[in-house]
């Protein structure tokens, strides 16, 4: 059901333009996706530059770049936003083999921090892991073996949305893997909570 334009224009007229990150909007989840998609590419033609982050034929998905835009602009996407629009078919379980067993985000930054001081892309080349990165208590053995990886994401491209709107993703899921690492890289975002799934 689309919103009337009076709702729309009342939302949008409380979110100023800016660059904009997203992630997994897209045909595959819509079943998670309990805002309208009207809204959304209303809100999407008002923003500056906008980075699309999804899952992908290339990564763990099966939409493609096209079956995304084809599918936007069934849902109100203007045609020429798509020249503002960086694609980045991302993947996804970077850390939530670490996520999903409890850990604290916070243990996760630090090894994060600590792969990328020293240029390494598995947690599983770290030597003496409960040594060298200060995990405490919260250490396991399971550690060693479980990776987190750094994705394949060029970190000077997201750079250039620093301070931009995020929206998209499931909340403690895909959406919150992203903020980690956004926050190892002391990226600033604000969420757009009207734009995230439940």
């Amino acid at each position: 059901m689309r919103y009337s334009n009076i709702i729309i224009q009342e939302i949008l007229g409380r979110i100023s333009p800016r660059n904009c990150m997203v992630v997994d909007i897209q045909p595959q989840y819509q079943k998670f996706i309990y805002f309208d998609m009207f809204e959304f590419c209303q809100f999407l033609n008002k923003q500056k530059k906008i980075l699309y982050l999804y899952n992908g034929p290339d990564t763990v998905g099966e939409d493609s770049k096209n079956d995304i835009i084809e599918w936007l602009l069934e849902n109100g996407l203007d045609s020429y936003k798509l020249k503002d629009i960086t694609w980045i078919d991302k993947g996804y379980g970077f850390f939530r083999g670490w996520m999903d067993q409890g850990i604290d985000n916070s243990i996760i930054k630090k090894v994060l921090k600590y792969m990328v001081v020293h240029r390494i892309n598995d947690s599983r080349d770290i030597e003496n892991l409960e040594e060298v990165v200060d995990i405490g208590d919260e250490y396991e053995e399971w550690m060693e073996d479980e990776p987190i990886n750094l994705p394949d994401i060029l970190i000077s491209k997201l750079k250039k949305f620093n301070k931009g709107y995020l929206c998209g993703g499931g909340v403690d899921q895909c959406l919150k893997e992203f903020m980690i690492l956004l926050s190892v890289f002391n990226i600033k975002y604000k969420l757009v909570r009207d734009f995230v799934f439940n």
